[in-house]
């Protein structure tokens, strides 16, 4: 009897000591196994979606996401809530404007109230990216000059702006003036070639001098010009009818790419209108 109640004892102590070493496995932060970011290097009008594989023996509480641009000095927090995918969380960082660094980390917490970073010393360590070049095209007529020359010595121009982060080519684009557009197709529209304008830069394109053809001339006592891309719509337009532009004058916007008009006395052909006058 006496050696049937040691074995008993023997064998409660060794479950209290298991239970024991269970209740220790569990008391811990919880793991943040990986951390990816997609893009990964993005343009200026796409989010950023960061995914966290996180694991943990009790259960994870709360996930979150942490971010700032690298000249600010504090971090705003979005909430990264669990996904379809075991073990996986994900929060998504805003756009930011191109050449912006922004900084994220991450934060978990479970139910032993216990937090873990990544990086693991977060917030003085954080991961970063570089905010690149935005695909959207953002182009502008922005000057008119229409008291040229018939022949290649000074004719009539039109000049383009690209307000956009990336170069564009204008090569399949359809250019023409007022007269052609009520023409109702009788008069085709001129097709650019690959006239290519690098970001925040402009070009200048004869109207009347096109190589040896004469496409369309500007008048002087007032017209209109725009520019389609490929697929037929408008993307940019300048109207000055009823605007009176001889004597070597031109019509634009002054500061560039604004919806504010001004004639110039002084044209500033493929250039900034900005110090025009």
């Amino acid at each position: 009897m006496k050696n049937l109640l040691q074995l008993s004892i023997f064998i409660l102590s060794l479950v209290g000591l298991q239970s024991c070493v269970e209740d220790e496995m569990y008391v811990g932060p919880a793991t943040i196994v990986s951390v990816a970011a997609t893009p990964i290097a993005p343009n200026s009008t796409e989010t950023v979606t960061v995914m966290a594989k996180i694991t943990d023996l009790k259960g994870v509480t709360a996930v979150k996401l942490y971010y700032k641009t690298s000249t600010e000095s504090t971090f705003k927090s979005v909430d990264m809530p669990a996904t379809s995918e075991k073990f996986m969380y994900s929060g998504i960082i805003p756009a930011y404007p191109k050449d912006t660094t922004v900084q994220y980390y991450v934060e978990a917490n479970n139910e032993n109230n216990l937090t873990t970073y990544y990086p693991a010393k977060a917030p003085t360590a954080t991961v970063s990216y570089k905010v690149g070049a935005s695909s959207v095209v953002k182009l502008f007529i922005n000057e008119a000059f229409a008291d040229g020359t018939k022949d290649s010595t000074d004719p009539d121009w039109v000049e383009v702006y690209n307000d956009s982060d990336i170069e564009v080519s204008l090569n399949g684009y359809a250019f023409y003036d007022d007269g052609i557009k009520t023409s109702n197709g009788a008069k085709p529209k001129r097709i650019l070639g690959d006239i290519k304008i690098p970001s925040k830069g402009f070009v200048s394109i004869p109207t009347e001098y096109n190589g040896e053809t004469v496409t369309f001339g500007l008048s002087t006592s007032g017209d209109a010009v725009y520019l389609e891309d490929k697929s037929g719509v408008l993307v940019t337009s300048l109207d000055f009818n009823g605007i009176s532009l001889s004597g070597k004058k031109s019509y634009g916007r002054k500061p560039d790419a604004s919806s504010t008009f001004v004639t110039f006395a002084n044209p500033t052909k493929a250039a900034s209108n900005n110090n025009a006058n």
